[in-house]
């Protein structure tokens, strides 16, 4: 399985986008995750999380992950720092925590932004937090302040090793394919959604971004729309947000354009009901993809719509498709004018 190189909780600032163009969604993260009791959450849309230290795994659940109010994944420092060698000396009176090794000195309070290693203060835009009894940190606590490789899977492995930081990365790495599902447009700077959310990455454009089409004509971003095909050469830096963000460096299309542009709504099945004729009709409820898009849509599949899963871009049959399932789906401007409207589905993406 491919991994990604993590680098740090942001990525230099310069790829958050700020407006909205009419193929942009409305919230940077169109399926958001369930939000619910104090109890942390160590999956999204079947993506699980599992540690994995020098090359051992941990059960998840007896070493839970969760992605914290940050949108890091944090990781609990008593399992993985005694793992490493670290001796560990917890202070009650100021809720601070100190790491030991050889000639390492490191230390940290629980709810504040400053990790100090030796004589050296940091912030990482994440503090550590106390759940279920346990003291956990933001994976970039392992990369910035200790030092050490940190690698996300895109499966959800996160693995930390000792070793110096290395470049261990293959051009593979750092090639995704799949469909794009989101589009954002800022004043100085622009990003792409590709594969959702779970399996997904953000793509930050910038004027050094090549973008052409199959053939090797030349593209701008506004060539760009919902749900098309792209293949992606991206930066081996990936910050550890949900999705993972990293700059895009060639975006290849690997489809015509279509004449109109495409909308799209990002939301979760609520009906599904299969017809005589062949086709099925669909009733998704979610976030709308552009100003143009809908919130809730009725859309009828025929044997030219495209169903791909996020996890693997592998063809799913619309059969396989139930109420609940979490989706992107991209559909044309011709639309009934019923509330909600209904049209035909071009694409179907599906969080699996």
């Amino acid at each position: 399985m491919k991994t990604f190189k993590v680098i740090g909780a942001v990525l230099a600032g310069t790829l958050i986008a700020s407006n909205v163009i009419s193929a942009a969604p409305i919230q940077p993260a169109p399926v958001k995750p369930a939000t619910n009791s104090s109890v942390p959450q160590d999956s999204y849309g079947g993506l699980k999380y599992v540690l994995v230290i020098d090359g051992n795994g941990y059960s998840p659940v007896d070493v839970p992950l969760y992605v914290g109010s940050s949108k890091e994944v944090m990781i609990p420092i008593r399992t993985a720092a005694e793992a490493l060698g670290y001796k560990l000396t917890w202070t009650q009176s100021l809720q601070s925590l100190g790491l030991e090794k050889d000639s390492q000195s490191m230390s940290f309070q629980i709810g504040k932004d400053a990790y100090r290693n030796g004589t050296t203060l940091l912030t990482l835009g994440a503090v550590p937090e106390l759940k279920n009894g346990k003291t956990y940190v933001p994976l970039s606590f392992f990369e910035k302040v200790m030092k050490l490789e940190v690698i996300a899977g895109p499966t959800g492995t996160i693995s930390i090793n000792s070793k110096e930081q290395g470049s261990g990365e293959t051009s593979s790495d750092t090639i995704k394919q799949g469909s794009i599902t989101s589009i954002y447009k800022g004043e100085k700077n622009a990003e792409i959604g590709l594969n959702g959310y779970g399996h997904g990455v953000r793509l930050g454009i910038s004027d050094e971004t090549e973008i052409v089409s199959a053939d090797n004509k030349k593209l701008t971003f506004a060539d760009l729309q919902l749900g098309m095909s792209i293949e992606v050469e991206h930066s081996m830096v990936m910050a550890m947000s949900m999705p993972p963000l990293t700059s895009a460096i060639k975006i290849v299309v690997k489809e015509q354009a279509p004449d109109q542009q495409t909308l799209g709504t990002a939301g979760v099945i609520e009906e599904i009901t299969p017809s005589d004729n062949g086709s099925t009709r669909i009733v998704i409820k979610g976030d709308k993809l552009s100003d143009t898009s809908f919130e809730a849509i009725v859309l009828n599949t025929t044997d030219t719509t495209t169903i791909l899963g996020t996890k693997d871009n592998q063809k799913i049959a619309v059969s396989e498709l139930k109420k609940g399932d979490k989706v992107y789906a991209f559909y044309g401007p011709m639309l009934t004018k019923s509330m909600p409207p209904i049209g035909q589905a071009t694409k179907i993406v599906v969080e699996n």
